[in-house]
Order: structure tokens, then C-alpha cells, then sequence
């Protein structure tokens, strides 16, 4: 081999060690219309992710169901934070697919309302009533029935009725067509929040089931798993952030709900915080034995899914692997 050869070869190196690592984006179902993203926002905002070892340029807002969990698997990480039930529901048809954390524990991101002048005061009421809904098998309508059956009410007792959107919903329950709706906090406060309709389950009372969830395909977990540690410690440190200094917290997501004006966000988080929506990252294994229930209850699935093949927490920072 000649000196030019070695001086090539070795520039060449050189060259390998200096570039950047690559900037990747990450994809957070409803990042700008739901709450449950909000972690991210905070690592990305305060630096978390570069303090683990990861570039991440922006990210990307999922549309949710089965669209986001397809989108996150073709991702060049191989991860997303996405809605519960579409992984669960591609885990048990044999997708690549596995849970890797719980990102938010409840359906506080969502809100039941009625109108001011309902005679509707609390879900025990809802016997015999429309409760309107997007579509069949969404999300909405599984807050429906585990909030039917809070209050001790039965399949049946409740009518739900699809409208084929949430704006649809909405327009709805306005005009008197459904007795009640539930609809995302950040669309709730766009459209005018108590001002406009009456809350009939507060935040802190909605069901424990994830509305949101890490999700990593094998490959990933193969071939870098680094990356998918660092995704959730930056992440851990994001919502850890979002409880400790919650008006700072306030200031960094106004940005991202807008235009819902700022004071909207700060009676948002404030509730969330009480609510104590976000998860640190650990598999709560009852709360998705509840999402399950849910599934099966809207026609989801048919029968139950073996979880712990599903899950897998070794990404997780050790203390919540347990």
C-alpha cells in the first residue's frame, strides 16, 4: 500500500469521525391537538435528548389510529407515541410491534361534556341517552363505555352515535342531536372550554387506561437499542420536568397548542398535573388489561391478548423495568 493510499484511508476516517450524527425525527400521535406528547416537547425544548446522545430535529404529529402505528413502524427509528389500542390491536394480527413504555396513564387528555342547560349532572344520568362519538371502535368510544360501566351502567343502557369526526360531535351535541360527548382537552378549550359546555367527568375522575404509549419495532430494538434507551430517559426527564416546574413547562408548550391562548394551556397542565396524566415510562400491565376490556367492548378485539408478549420494558431507565 502506498503513502497516498494510507493518507487517503486516513482522511478518510477522519472525515467518518467528524461528521454529525444523523438528525432524526420522532413521531408523537396528535403532537399539536393532544396533551399526552407533551413530554416530548420538554426534552426536545430543554435539551434532553442531545444530553442522551440523541439528535432529534423535530417531531412529527401522527394522526392517530392504525395511520400513526404504520408511519412509526416505515420511521427510520422505529418508534412512536401512539394510541394504545392500534398496537395492541397490530401485536395480536402479528405486526412487528411492541409496547416499550406507558406514556400517559389515563383518558385525562379527553373530556365529557354536556351542555350548560343538560339535565345530565353526573354519569349515572347517561341511562337511555346519545352519547356521540367520531366513529365506531375509536377511542372515544371506548371512554363512552368504561365510563358507562364507572357508573354502574350496561352495555346497552347508552346509545353511542357515530358522527364521523370529532368537529361532527361537537356540532351535535350543540344542535341537541346527542346527549353528551367526549372530545380532545385541546379542542374542548379551542372551542371555547367552560365558557361553552359543561364538564360532566372531571380530568382526575376519567378511567386509568393509556390513551398513549411508546411502541418500537424488533429491528429497532436489535439494531439500536441505544437509541431507544435514550428516547425514553430524555423523555422520563421531560415529564419529570413538567411536575417539578410546571409554570416554566406552561411557558415552552404555549408555543406548541398555539393558537389556544396561553392562559387555555395553563388550566390545561394545571389539571393534568393533578390528574397526574403522564407516566414516567413503566408498563402498568392492569392498565392495559383495561384497554383490552375496553377493545373488546367496542368490537375491538374478540377475545383476550396474552400482554407479556406484547411488552417489552428492558428500554426503560432500570428503576421502572420492575
Amino acid at each position: 500500500m502506498t503513502l497516498k493510499s494510507i493518507g487517503i484511508i486516513i482522511a478518510a476516517f477522519g472525515l467518518a469521525a467528524a461528521s454529525p450524527a444523523q438528525s432524526e425525527d420522532l413521531l408523537v400521535t396528535q403532537y399539536k391537538n393532544d396533551p399526552s406528547g407533551a413530554p416530548y416537547g420538554i426534552a426536545l425544548e430543554k435539551g434532553f435528548f442531545k444530553a442522551h446522545g440523541l439528535d432529534i430535529s423535530g417531531i412529527i404529529s401522527g394522526a392517530g389510529g392504525g395511520s400513526s402505528v404504520r408511519n412509526a413502524i416505515a420511521s427510520d427509528l422505529g418508534y412512536g407515541d401512539v394510541t394504545a389500542a392500534p398496537v395492541i390491536a397490530a401485536a395480536e394480527q402479528g405486526q412487528d410491534v411492541k409496547i416499550v413504555g406507558i406514556t400517559s396513564r389515563s383518558l385525562a387528555d379527553l373530556v365529557v361534556i354536556v351542555m350548560p342547560d343538560s339535565p345530565l349532572k353526573s354519569p349515572a344520568d347517561l341511562k337511555g341517552k346519545k352519547f356521540g362519538i367520531s366513529n365506531p371502535k375509536s377511542l372515544g368510544e371506548m371512554m363512552g363505555v368504561l365510563v358507562m360501566e364507572q357508573a354502574g351502567l350496561k352495555q346497552g343502557d347508552v346509545q353511542m352515535t357515530a358522527l364521523g369526526s370529532l368537529s361532527g360531535a361537537l356540532t351535535a351535541l350543540e344542535n341537541g342531536v346527542v346527549d353528551v360527548t367526549s372530545i380532545p382537552v385541546v379542542l374542548f378549550r379551542t372551542r371555547g372550554g367552560e365558557s361553552k359546555y359543561r364538564v360532566l367527568v372531571s380530568p382526575k375522575d376519567l378511567p386509568l387506561i393509556p390513551s398513549q404509549l411508546g411502541m418500537a419495532t424488533s429491528k429497532a430494538m436489535k439494531e439500536w437499542p441505544d437509541k431507544l434507551r435514550a428516547i425514553q430517559a430524555a423523555r422520563r426527564e421531560g415529564t419529570r420536568f413538567i411536575y417539578e416546574h410546571t409554570d416554566e413547562a406552561i411557558e415552552i408548550l404555549s408555543k406548541v397548542y398555539a393558537p389556544l391562548p396561553p392562559s387555555e394551556v395553563a388550566i390545561m397542565m394545571k389539571q393534568l398535573v393533578e390528574a397526574k396524566f403522564w407516566s414516567e415510562g413503566r408498563i402498568e400491565m392492569p392498565l392495559l388489561e383495561r384497554t383490552v376490556h375496553a377493545m373488546k367492548g367496542v368490537g375491538m378485539l374478540q377475545k383476550d391478548v396474552d400482554l407479556k408478549k406484547v411488552v417489552d420494558s428492558s428500554f426503560l431507565p432500570p428503576d421502572l423495568q420492575k
